[in-house]
Order: C-alpha cells, then sequence, then structure tokens
C-alpha cells in the first residue's frame, strides 16, 4: 500500500452526531485504481460522502484517508448486501456546479456514455425550542444524475431529445430500436443502464 499516499484520520466527527457520513458503515475489499494508473488491492474501504474522502485500512490495520487526487476508482463489492451489488465510484471527470475533478461520483455504465450519480450527505442541526437542546444528524441528500459523453460531462435530462442527442449518427437508428422494443423508461436508472450499457 506504499503507493496509495495518504494521512491519518485526524478529524473526528462528535459522537452524539446521528447517523453515519458513509455510504456503507462497513469496511469492503476494492480494487482502487491510483491517478498514475497503477491498480492496488483488495484494500479495505469505506467511502465518506459528506467530505468526499476516501477511509482505508493500512496493512497495520490502521485507518487512514486518500490524499485528495491521489485515486481515480474505486471498484468494489458490498458483500453485506443481499445480492451482493458492485459498487464502481470514479474522480477525474470535469468539473461541474459545485463538484471538482476529485469528487468521487457513482458509476452505473463505463463506456463512450457513462451514467453518474452524485450522491452526498450533509449534516443537519436542530435545537428544541423547549429544551433547548442541540441535535445533529447525517441526512442523505437527493440524488444526482450526470453524463459524461465524449469528454462532455453535463447535467441528466430524462426526455427523448435529450437522450437522442448523446448518440452518434450512424449508431442512431440502432439505439431508437433498443428502447422502442425494450419500453425504457428514462426515469429509471435499471433502464438507463440497460440502454447506455447496450450502446456502449
Amino acid at each position: 500500500l506504499q503507493d496509495l499516499d495518504g494521512h491519518s484520520l485526524l478529524r473526528k466527527y462528535d459522537p452524539d452526531i446521528t447517523g453515519s457520513p458513509f455510504i456503507n458503515d462497513n469496511w469492503v475489499l476494492a480494487r482502487v485504481t491510483l491517478s498514475n494508473g497503477k491498480q492496488i488491492g483488495p484494500v479495505s474501504v469505506k467511502l465518506n460522502i459528506e467530505s468526499n474522502e476516501l477511509h482505508y485500512l493500512d496493512t497495520a490495520g490502521k485507518e487512514m484517508v486518500a490524499k485528495e487526487g491521489s485515486v481515480r476508482k474505486v471498484d468494489c463489492i458490498d458483500y453485506y448486501a443481499k445480492d451482493s451489488t458492485r459498487y464502481v465510484f470514479k474522480s477525474g471527470y470535469p468539473a461541474i456546479d459545485k463538484q471538482d475533478e476529485n469528487f468521487y461520483y457513482q458509476v452505473f455504465t463505463e463506456g463512450k456514455i457513462e451514467l453518474l450519480a452524485k450522491k452526498f450527505k450533509y449534516l443537519r442541526t436542530e435545537r428544541n425550542d423547549l429544551t433547548g437542546e442541540v441535535s445533529k444528524t447525517f441526512i442523505d441528500g437527493s440524488v444526482v444524475l450526470y453524463v459524461e459523453a465524449y469528454g462532455l460531462m453535463q447535467p441528466f435530462r430524462p426526455g427523448k431529445d435529450f437522450i437522442a442527442s448523446l448518440f452518434e449518427e450512424d449508431k442512431a437508428q440502432l439505439a431508437n430500436a433498443f428502447i422502442d422494443a425494450n419500453r425504457i423508461n428514462f426515469k429509471k436508472i435499471p433502464d438507463l443502464v440497460k440502454l447506455f450499457n447496450y450502446y456502449n
């Protein structure tokens, strides 16, 4: 793991905060691709989507945080899920909205058209007017979809015109036939994954 440049976990959350900043509280094994293209792993990781930081366990079992910009891809299986879903997170995409190139997106499809999800959590603070007690909770933010196609990053729009704009002319007819044959619903992520995987 000497190639995975990281630093000790210095930031500690208040133990009274309810919930978790991680997408999954459990450590999961992952293959990690560094910014120089080298792959390492399996490494035990957890992704903090409140701070956009990748936590990992070093060879001594100490919790570390990967240096910003040092990791480009995290490919893991959630062994604790019933269906052992494969999760892929990647950074290195063009900056958009408030996300820079080091933001980790969940990747649903890879290839010419990549369907990406911005998942995040934020800390909500509430004060009880009667007792004056303050409570803090990690809240899931709304998932925001993006598409990266041919080097262009843009927000996803669930309309036929937008989808058609992603297709190359020589492949549009086949893609449209696939949409009709499979009754693709542009508002459902599994349908979009099926369509873009077919196209890619």
